[in-house]
């Protein structure tokens, strides 16, 4: 695995582990989609449901793939291993996380995401608000609306791509 794939994995991994125990679980994806669910004020929607679902479902997705010993964990190492497999598979098990969290920030349904409700996601999940907006900032068309197209292909990029580092997609979650 290349250095950059390597630090975006590590950093994943870091807001994965949302209750920093050093192991990604099923209570780490509960946790995250609560806070990201509270943070838009969904928690009780159709969108918000399907956010829940996409986040579980991603959970079941990594631990059939990465979870190596069977004991409902994944430490860093089995992430690192089955990251790569993952991500070949971005657009039917990571992907769908990725277009139902678009949907849940873009609350007015016109299939553009405005900085404010990038920045509120995107700070649930962990990253600081500052290096959210830079991200948006990064990935937007000066008009600063995000799309759902350029969401996903920043997301696909973060997974799979090594070059070039200093795009806006090898930042999506922060600073490395």
């Amino acid at each position: 695995m290349g250095a950059l794939l390597d630090q975006k994995y590590e950093k994943l991994f870091s807001l994965l582990d949302v209750n920093g125990d050093g192991v990604i679980a099923e209570e780490d994806f509960e946790l995250m989609a609560a806070r990201v669910l509270t943070a838009s004020s969904e928690e009780r929607t159709a969108k918000g449901e399907k956010y829940a679902d996409a986040m579980m479902n991603y959970w079941r997705a990594l631990r059939e793939t990465a979870d190596a010993d069977g004991d409902g964990r994944i430490d860093k190492d089995e992430f690192r291993q089955a990251l790569r497999q993952v991500s070949v598979n971005f657009d039917t098990l990571v992907g769908p996380l990725y277009q139902a969290g678009f949907h849940l920030a873009d609350r007015d349904d016109d299939g553009l995401v405005g900085r404010e409700d990038f920045v509120t996601v995107l700070a649930a999940i962990g990253v600081p608000a500052a290096e959210a907006g830079a991200t948006f900032d990064g990935l937007t068309e000066p008009d600063g609306q995000l799309t759902k197209d350029q969401l996903m292909t920043s997301a696909a990029q973060y997974y799979r791509n090594e070059e070039p580092a200093g795009t806006p997609s090898h930042l999506l979650f922060g600073a490395l």
